[in-house]
């Protein structure tokens, strides 16, 4: 019994070690996305942009979430760089409360299917990509830290100097 129970972990290991966990490095292109008709990864071509994955029930987001909202003050609006946020798991009307609570202004869009965070990554949010205009991966992004916020701060300011 041993034995088998033993053999079967081993092939279970196997064949997980063999699977492709999608997780995009610096230099890789913005995978190719569309949701409904309100975002795709075409329309953030042309100039840097910055894409956040979040959860509104995260902690670590709910900390960097402010700072991208200044972010999007500072270089969105003016065009100078496209951000864009997705929430993993949630419904549009989680993302609605939030944005209402805490007057983010920043495009959020509902991914309760993980389908365009599949794209991605597989697990671990907070999440931003910085991407260059030509949909080049320049920066990426995980968890969340007031350091690794600083980090990103510059990288975002430096895009949109570009």
């Amino acid at each position: 019994m041993k034995k088998t129970l033993f053999l079967l972990a081993a092939a279970v290991l196997v064949a997980s070690c063999g699977a492709k966990v999608r997780d995009i490095k610096v230099g890789d292109g913005m995978p190719a996305f569309t949701l409904a008709d309100t975002v795709t990864s075409r329309s953030l071509l042309g100039r840097p942009s910055l894409v956040v994955f979040f959860a509104t029930w995260c902690p670590g987001c709910q900390a960097e979430l402010p700072y991208i909202q200044e972010f999007y003050e500072k270089y969105g609006e003016s065009g100078k760089i496209a951000i864009v946020g997705f929430a993993r798991e949630q419904t549009s009307a989680d993302v609605e409360v939030l944005w209402q609570q805490q007057a983010f202004t920043f495009p959020a869009y509902a991914d309760p299917g993980r389908k365009i965070y599949a794209l991605f990554a597989e697990k671990t949010i907070p999440r931003c990509y910085l991407f260059d205009a030509s949909g080049k991966l320049a920066y990426k992004f995980e968890g969340y830290s007031p350091e690794q916020t600083e980090v990103l701060r510059k990288a975002v300011e430096q895009a949109a100097s570009l």
